[in-house]
């Protein structure tokens, strides 16, 4: 068997569009992954302000329950779209009332800790913060 010049030329081809087809599909899967990992980002993101916002209802009606019955101690729990959250109220002494807040969307999870120094006539709040 005799090899021609041709032949090279369509092996050479053949060879190019292998090399040129990998260097595709490795372009290609790493694009696809970058925007895997872009939507990840925006759902833990989106999650996270959900859980927030969550927890601050949740603080919310455990004020609202201080702000009802002065004396209030106890918990309880809030149910909000995809997320939910509980609060415990305990008693400082005096006007001080300590709300721990903890609230969930899917696996974002959010603390917070209320305390108020004043809850006649109106609540006033000394510290609010995230744990």
């Amino acid at each position: 068997m005799v090899l021609r010049a041709s032949d090279n030329r369509g092996f050479a081809a053949l060879v190019g569009v292998l090399i040129f087809g990998g260097f595709a599909i490795a372009i290609t899967s790493a694009m696809v992954y970058s925007g895997m990992r872009s939507k990840q980002s925006s759902l833990v993101l989106r999650q996270s302000y959900e859980a927030k916002a969550i927890g601050r209802a949740c603080a919310d009606t455990a004020l609202r329950s201080i702000h009802d019955n002065t004396s209030y101690t106890g918990s309880g729990s809030v149910t909000l779209g995809t997320g939910s959250c509980t609060y415990t109220v305990t008693n400082g002494g005096g006007a001080v009332r300590t709300v721990s807040v903890t609230s969930t969307v899917g696996r974002i999870t959010k603390a917070f800790t209320i305390v108020t120094s004043q809850v006649s006539p109106t609540i006033v709040v000394s510290s609010w913060r995230e744990v």
